[in-house]
């Protein structure tokens, strides 16, 4: 075998995984026994990988190790999904006639209008971490011991040791001291003017201080709820697909899937299942604006894969970083705040009244996100490094979101994230991506004006700068200034 067989092999195996794994998330039928099996082939891959091309590729070797703990880890993350969807469940509330689980509790949240029924839930579901907390810890722990297997290896021939929080820093070009600066920079800047605006928000919302069940998914739909009617007329994904087309997006190649289905993964969510051929996106109704902008920033995901060269290598393909790949996403999803945008789409938004409230409304949620992700970025990196139970992270976590969200929350919820219990590391590159797709945002208006998303050059620009995959150049648009990103959200006056 030689690498560039070795590449088309990997890539067989990719595209057969997600398309599989892709039905899953859906809530559609599925073989969870391929999926082990796809796991399996995907592991012993990745192996031969490691042992005939170590010195190669980094990405790509990083990408085996990464590949290789998520395969032998494969029928614990599978075992995450069905105890979410059958032992996280609620004994005393129902959502459309159905007992509200993992699944549709977001949706539940933003339907139900009396708190002392999501408190109940929402205990509920904290409660009921004990059944997947051990396999969590079981599952992360097999990780942990892959890296450290791996690590002699990658001294030899990458020249430094591995852990899966290094070979994260590697992959997303970031030495550890300074994201980690970056990230606390951002959220202590920004829990300030947070916790102001919470309390004021939930005062207007709820007519109560905030509790701890009023999570960062229940106020992304709630704090909408006064503009609903506006957005409800709204088909997003038709909406977005005009936009896209104005611009000279082939779209041709983009799935969409808005059915909802009892066990459909409840965040949209984006599958790359053959780059630039074959990519889908999944969300189910939680409520009509939040619907319009999961819309916008899945499609973000799925217009920047299939505008990747598809004479690029595999890994260029493949092996894009997380705090790239969140970029276009985000920028994409930032036209739900953008003035001029709002204005073009009828009477019904044009209003600068409302439409200052739609601007304020999405800055108090980035603040919301800023301290949210900062709490789970740290959380998580302490996790790696300490070696820690799922149980002290839960202390950790609990103390974390104290600190810089302002709720007391209970550190188990951690468990109930859609990420934190599954992702080795990935919430980082949120935070990252934020800042850069403010900063695309800004270069595009500077060359193509307010109305940016009408202009055919700035299809063309941005998928000149998506064309290269992996091999994207941030230097073109981004300089990751917290300052300026931060300022246009009021949290630096």
């Amino acid at each position: 075998m030689n690498f560039e067989q070795w590449c088309k092999l990997d890539e067989m195996l990719y595209v057969c995984q997600s398309d599989e794994e892709c039905k899953q998330y859906a809530g559609l039928y599925h073989n969870e026994g391929l999926i082990v099996h796809l796991a399996e082939m995907k592991r012993q891959n990745s192996k031969t990988y490691v042992e005939l091309f170590p010195n190669q590729d980094e990405a790509l070797f990083l990408g085996a190790v990464e590949d290789i703990a998520y395969s032998k880890t494969k029928t614990h993350e599978l075992e995450i999904h069905r105890l979410r969807n059958t032992d996280i469940i609620s004994k005393k509330q129902v959502l459309n006639g159905v007992p509200v689980n993992w699944s549709n509790w977001r949706q539940f949240n933003s339907q139900e209008k009396e708190d002392s029924k999501r408190q109940e839930v929402f205990d509920e579901f904290i409660e009921k971490t004990k059944k997947i907390s051990p396999v969590v810890e079981s599952r992360f722990s097999m990780i942990n011991q892959t890296y450290a297997e791996y690590s002699m290896i990658a001294e030899s021939n990458l020249g430094y040791s591995l852990t899966p929080v290094l070979a994260y820093m590697t992959g997303e070009n970031f030495k550890r001291d300074s994201l980690l600066e970056f990230v606390k920079s951002l959220g202590e800047k920004a829990k300030k003017p947070f916790r102001k605006a919470l309390l004021v928000t939930s005062k207007e919302l709820l007519n109560k201080d905030p509790s701890y069940y009023d999570d960062f998914y229940f106020f992304r739909n709630r704090i909408y709820s006064d503009i609903e009617e506006t957005f409800a007329y709204l088909d997003p994904v038709a909406e977005v697909k005009r936009i896209l087309k104005s611009m000279n997006f082939d779209l041709s190649n983009i799935q969409f899937d808005t059915e909802s289905r009892k066990d459909k993964y409840p965040s949209p969510i984006c599958f790359f299942v053959k780059i630039p051929s074959d990519v889908r996106v999944l969300y189910k109704r939680e409520s009509p604006y939040f619907d319009f902008q999961g819309c916008l920033h899945e499609t973000g995901h799925a217009i920047h894969a299939t505008s990747i060269d598809n004479s690029c290598s595999y890994s260029e393909k493949y092996r894009i970083s997380m705090g790239i790949a969140e970029i276009f996403s985000m920028f994409f999803e930032r036209l739900s705040r953008n003035p001029s945008y709002l204005k073009s789409l009828g009477s019904k938004v044009k209003s600068d009244i409302l439409i200052d409230r739609i601007i304020a409304k999405n800055n108090f949620m980035d603040l919301f996100f800023i301290t949210f992700y900062t709490a789970n970025t740290l959380m998580k990196i302490e996790y790696w490094e300490k070696s820690l139970t799922t149980e002290e992270a839960s202390d950790l976590y609990s103390m974390l979101i104290r600190e810089y969200v302002g709720l007391d929350m209970p550190g188990e919820y951690w468990l109930l994230h859609h990420i934190l219990p599954e992702a080795i590391m990935y919430v980082p590159s949120y935070l990252v991506a934020a800042v850069r797709a403010f900063e695309l945002e800004k270069y595009v208006m500077a060359k193509f004006g307010e109305t940016w998303w009408k202009e055919k050059d700035a299809g063309k620009e941005l998928r000149k700068i998506m064309n290269p995959g992996a091999k994207l150049d941030i230097s073109i648009f981004s300089r990751l200034d917290t300052g300026s990103y931060l300022k246009d959200l009021c949290a630096v006056q």
